[in-house]
């Protein structure tokens, strides 16, 4: 074979090789394309096939399989040591950043899984009847049996039974509880007293849950309607329904205002105001002990918002705590009561006001109420509810009808050109203006009130659970769930334990003593105050 042969055979060898390596490479890769689109086939099989499933989780509690992303805010515990605010794992799987305008059929199906959860049968219904061509979709027609069935098997509750606690700002670490500098001990024992740490609360909350608890809104607990002669006259509200072993229950916050008592840059363990983050979520600002400022969940109102975010069967269709104000140092942690416009010689000013604007010579009264309305505004659209706690935390009992309409004019311009207004009035000290009979229309007290737009009244009542309806007014009964109520309640012997006790027991809250804060001096909490 001559030279110039031999070279083309090899140049034909070589390139049937080369076509080999092709036909195997394609071979591959068609291999590799088909694996993939079957692994993918298989996926949305899975997860089509665990929505349709996973509709009903430990005692008919709903569930969906979009994926839980919690929130993780970091806060300090009441020893010091750091804590996420991760909250315990939920039974319900959460359905996350839902749209309350769905468009497709996959929002529909999230945001109507969602309401259900939250026990609000009818509005789910209506998301799906609302989707063209629901019909005749499988998946949307199954789905719309399922919440059927489920709120048909519902059974309605007596809401003139349901418990209303309540608690105040909560305390994130010791400072508030042990006498140092910054803390003094008349502000130790009143901490002790009417305060709860984190700790303590997030317990509490957890064991209201795991007994069955869902929050209702005050306002669900009346209906209105027209007498004879065309009056508004409300009813004990027949409406609410519940899976079965499920119960209402009205929680509340006092005073969330960051009085300057509490002192300034977490100095007794209190967050410093509210604030709004970069997810416009309503969260707190806090110092912690290092002088380090935080935003995260350091008191009631971003806990509790955190927490039904993880477990939305804890709310009645969206339902929120409402929030009682007084003004006379603003409300959030901002200085809203005009007072302030008076400058550091302002005649209406105590002393501690004074202190602030000297110490704060950049405050801007106009940038606060700004603030604060933005705020107030979030908090609703998001389920909370507010209400008046009088000005000036006012003893409503002893307080002339001339003094209460004074407080309620200065209530107004310093809290209600934020808030908005309010059919709700919280007693400060619990103290009521008029007996446990019933109001009537010849107490000028209660006909102030009714004709500044209230009709909820509150005040403390050791009875948990007691309401009463009232023929143009409803009436509930809180019980404070701090250091009095906790000590009380784990001490035989003192004159609350009974009472108290009973109280923790018709919550579900098990072994106040396995969480009642070591820090806390127990002296200080042998009575109310």
């Amino acid at each position: 074979m001559s030279q110039n042969q031999d070279l083309e055979e090899r140049r034909r060898r070589k390139a049937r090789r080369e076509a080999r390596r092709r036909r195997e490479r394609r071979r591959k890769l068609i291999m590799r394309a088909v694996f993939l689109v079957l692994l993918i086939v298989v996926l949305f099989g899975i997860i089509t096939l665990a929505r349709k499933l996973t509709r009903k989780v430990d005692g008919g509690q709903t569930e969906s399989a979009v994926s839980n992303t919690q929130t993780n805010s970091a806060v300090t515990d009441v020893n010091g040591s750091a804590q996420t605010n991760e909250g315990t794992t939920s039974t319900v799987p959460v359905v996350q950043n839902v749209t309350k305008d769905p468009q497709t059929k996959e929002e529909v199906l999230d945001y109507a899984r969602y309401q259900a959860m939250q026990y609000d049968y009818d509005g789910a219904i209506a998301t799906i009847q609302g989707f063209d061509g629901y019909d005749t979709d499988a998946e949307l027609s199954s789905e719309l049996a399922s919440i059927t069935a489920e709120k048909s098997s519902c059974v309605q509750v007596d809401v003139s039974t349901t418990p209303h606690v309540f608690w105040h700002s909560l305390i994130n670490d010791s400072r508030g509880l042990v006498a140092s500098a910054t803390c003094t001990e008349e502000r130790v024992e009143k901490n002790n007293k009417a305060m709860t740490t984190v700790g303590e609360f997030d317990i509490m909350v957890q064991d209201m849950y795991d007994a069955g608890y869902v929050v209702i809104s005050l306002d669900d607990l009346i209906m209105e309607g027209t007498d004879e002669n065309g009056n508004t006259v409300f009813k004990k509200n027949t409406g609410v329904y519940l899976p079965e072993g499920k119960k209402p229950l009205i929680m509340s916050e006092d005073d969330l205002s960051y009085y300057h008592s509490y002192g300034e840059n977490g100095a007794q363990g209190y967050a410093d105001r509210l604030v709004i983050d970069d997810n416009g979520e309503v969260k707190c600002l806090f110092t912690d002990t290092d002088g380090v400022q935080k935003t995260g969940d350091y008191d009631m109102v971003p806990r509790i918002d955190t927490f039904m975010k993880n477990h939305p069967d804890f709310s009645y269709k969206g339902a929120k705590p409402t929030v009682a104000l007084t003004g006379y140092n603003g409300i959030f942690g901002y200085r809203t009561n005009d007072y302030y416009k008076q400058g550091v010689d302002g005649a209406d000013l105590n002393e501690a006001q004074k202190t602030f604007l000297r110490e704060h010579p950049e405050y801007d009264y106009d940038k606060d109420v700004a603030e604060a309305t933005k705020i107030a505004d979030a908090m609703k659209a998001n389920g909370w509810t507010f209400a008046s706690h009088t000005y000036g935390h006012r003893n409503a009992t002893d307080a002339s009808l001339e003094a209460l309409m004074n407080d309620h004019e200065r209530w107004k311009i310093a809290v209600g050109k934020c808030v908005g207004p309010t059919n709700k009035i919280i007693f400060a000290f619990g103290a009521d203006i008029g007996p446990v009979w019933g109001y009537t229309d010849d107490n000028p007290k209660f006909t102030y009130f009714k004709e500044q737009g209230f009709d909820i009244f509150c005040n403390v009542d050791g009875n948990i659970g007691w309401t009463e309806f009232g023929p143009n007014y409803v009436r509930t009964g809180r019980v404070a769930l701090d250091g009095v109520s906790m000590y009380n309640a784990i001490t035989p012997g003192t004159p609350s334990h009974e009472t108290y006790s009973h109280d923790f027991e018709v919550l579900g809250i098990n072994d106040v003593a396995s969480f009642f804060d070591p820090n806390r001096t127990p002296s200080y909490c042998l009575s109310e105050s």
